[in-house]
């Protein structure tokens, strides 16, 4: 009997570790599962906040970008000095900038790496466009995000304020108050008959873009054209410099570039065309327009092209 008993249990022992290694395995792939799910969520939680970083520090490129440029035309115009690359010269700036900023980055446990390849002008001339590469990673993680990328950099944010340099590169005009003040440099610049119309003319430092789009609305009425010029808007131009080639005080630009219109102050028939790079052109590349009255306190003088694409 005791050896029946035995026997008994010892069966009964091997049955319930039978029935155990199905509930052990099933453990065992609970726990493994539930191990890749937590490692899963844990890789998730922090591509996701390198992905946040990595997007938050390319928008610290366009502001640093900004204040770039504001910082870059303030200097060239107190100076009254060219650059002689000012491509070059910017991506110098702002990838010191930058590296600077990447440090904070790093504080937080953010490994970023950002390498500015080019500045050039874009396809619009109120935008300057810079070209980069950015990788990011985090301390101890796998994880890495590389990306080659661009961003157009507005010229026109108020905050940050872009000077036209070409008037005081040109002819060493004289600022104050945000405004140019020509004084008799304009005319004793310009070669051609009636010069003096521009004795003392004066208009805006800052850039900024015309927001009548269809330029043709100029010659609409009266008011349109009185309030861009009293604003001294700028205008998309085939035949103007784009604000890199300014910099460097050139007067031909192979970009689509930017025009402003300079404000005579005495009246004639005729007199030099009243465009910006008309005017501080080449002397050889000066030309006339014809007498256009506005109101009783401003005239223009344009030719026929300028003319027709401000519907005047």
């Amino acid at each position: 009997m005791k050896i029946i008993k035995e026997e008994k249990g010892y069966i009964t022992s091997i049955i319930l570790l039978i029935l155990l290694i199905p509930v052990l395995l099933l453990m065992i792939i609970i726990i493994e599962e539930y191990s890749e799910d937590t490692n899963t969520t844990i890789q998730n939680i922090e591509s996701e906040k390198i992905k946040t970083k990595t997007e938050d520090f390319e928008n610290e490129i366009i502001t640093i970008s900004k204040e770039t440029l504001h910082n870059v035309t303030l200097d060239v115009i107190t100076r009254k000095k060219a650059l002689t690359n000012s491509r070059t010269y910017l991506k110098k700036i702002i990838q010191e900038k930058i590296n600077e900023k990447q440090k904070k980055y790093g504080a937080e446990n953010i490994i970023i790496n950002t390498e500015v390849k080019q500045i050039e002008s874009s396809n619009d001339p109120f935008k300057i466009e810079i070209n980069y590469i950015i990788t990011s990673t985090a301390n101890n993680s796998n994880i890495k995000i590389r990306k080659e990328n661009k961003k157009l950099i507005d010229i026109t944010d108020t905050k940050y304020p872009v000077y036209d340099p070409l008037p005081t590169l040109k002819i060493g005009a004289t600022i104050k108050n945000n405004q140019i003040n020509f004084q008799d440099k304009l005319a004793e610049y310009i070669e051609s008959e009636n010069n003096t119309a521009y004795t003392n003319a004066k208009t805006s430092i800052i850039i900024k873009k015309c927001p009548y789009s269809d330029y043709i609305q100029h010659g609409n009425n009266n008011q349109t054209i009185t309030n861009c010029l009293h604003n001294h808007y700028y205008h998309n131009s085939h035949d103007g410099l784009c604000l890199l080639c300014r910099l460097e005080n050139k007067t031909s630009c192979n970009h689509y570039g930017i025009e402003t219109f300079i404000l005579p102050t005495l009246e004639y028939d005729k007199a030099p065309a009243s465009i910006d790079h008309v005017l501080l052109n080449d002397k050889n590349n000066q030309y006339d327009g014809n007498k256009i009255k506005i109101n009783n306190k401003t005239i223009l003088y344009l030719d026929n092209g300028h003319k027709t694409k401000y519907g005047l």
